[in-house]
């Protein structure tokens, strides 16, 4: 039997990113996001940045919300787990879920601590050497 529960959650997903303002620079960001609308057209998702350009993390979390999404994923495209990862975007996080306290948050590794990732750079780089 379905659980009434789940039915009424709707997921969101945002991808979180550093910022830079080269606008040039998230021009590989928005191709992940691209890619995850094309392969799951109804997931609703956005981009975030931590600094330097917007939206920042309270800002898309606002967009989706008000597309009536009840749960949020937030994915760090960051290939290590710095400061950042480590102190600043668990702060953020922290800081949404107090102000959206009914909103659920799950916050993922950084992108570059899943061995799918660690081996798919691996591939590109033994790629670049084949003449």
């Amino acid at each position: 039997m379905n659980n009434p529960m789940q039915a009424a959650s709707l997921p969101g997903l945002i991808l979180l990113a550093h910022g830079s303002r080269d606008p040039q620079w998230r021009q590989p960001i928005e191709a992940v996001l691209q890619s995850v609308r094309q392969s799951s057209p109804s997931l609703l998702c956005c981009c975030a940045y931590l600094e330097s350009c917007a939206p920042d993390l309270l800002e898309a979390a606002q967009e989706l919300l008000a597309a009536g999404v009840t749960r949020i994923t937030v994915m760090p495209l960051f290939l290590g787990t710095g400061k950042h990862a480590r102190e600043d975007i668990p702060r953020q996080v922290q800081a949404l879920r107090e102000r959206h306290p009914a909103l659920q948050v799950v916050l993922e590794p950084s992108a570059g601590e899943n061995p799918r990732v660690t081996a798919l750079l691996a591939e590109v780089a033994l790629a670049s050497t084949e003449y």
